[in-house]
């Protein structure tokens, strides 16, 4: 009679995702593995496969738990300007929090170690940050008909302006920069979106 499984596969996702996030891929070895999530071999290739697909798996479930909490903040506010500034005060919180500090985000890591080699991998995480892109479109379509952006202004520039600054915010946390430093920054992206564009050269990407 097969045995059954008794263990919390959401659980031994978490504790992979925590030392894939701590280490990195390449870096984890399957007993580390063994060893975090508590469960034998056996069972961890009968249940998620080797260790890349057990990173897919945990990546994934990180993506959305991280989405779903962002998405929230970002659509929250009364004003959509307050909720991306809400949005990029988490993720700064998030960065530099004592229990994650120096760890970065596990997307954005994964990014740099993984996409070029691996075009699964690579393919996953473009298709997170176009989520993230869109989200970022449709709220600042917000901003701007409700008149709290220049009528002059690209939004679907600004939204991939805005993806590019969480990736590099996410990059400086991680090599060590201060929460102070990490906020001028997303002060000079809060105040770039409400700059008018009117009477640039048609060239400009940022007035189409």
């Amino acid at each position: 009679m097969a045995r059954t499984k008794c263990f919390d596969r959401d659980a031994v996702l978490d504790r992979a995702m925590e030392l894939f996030w701590e280490q990195g891929f390449e870096a984890t070895s399957v007993q580390e593995l063994v060893e975090a999530t508590g469960i034998n071999r056996g069972s961890m290739y009968d249940t998620f496969g080797d260790k890349r697909a057990l990173f897919i798996q945990a990546l994934t479930r990180y993506a959305d738990k991280s989405a779903t909490r962002r998405l929230e903040i970002l659509n929250g506010a009364d004003k959509p300007l307050d909720g991306i500034r809400a949005f990029f005060d988490s993720v700064i919180a998030a960065s530099t929090a004592e229990e994650t500090k120096r760890l970065g985000c596990l997307m954005t890591n994964s990014a740099i170690e993984m996409s070029v080699r691996d075009p699964e991998i690579g393919d996953l995480l473009r298709d997170r940050l176009t989520h993230v892109e869109t989200a970022f479109h449709k709220i600042l379509k917000r901003a701007r008909k409700g008149g709290d952006i220049p009528k002059t202004r690209n939004v679907k520039a600004l939204a991939r302006f805005l993806t590019g600054t969480i990736q590099g915010v996410r990059v400086l946390a991680r090599a060590g920069s201060e929460p102070e430093a990490l906020r001028q920054i997303v002060d000079v992206a809060m105040n770039s979106l409400q700059r008018d564009t009117q009477g640039q050269k048609s060239g400009d990407p940022l007035s189409r």
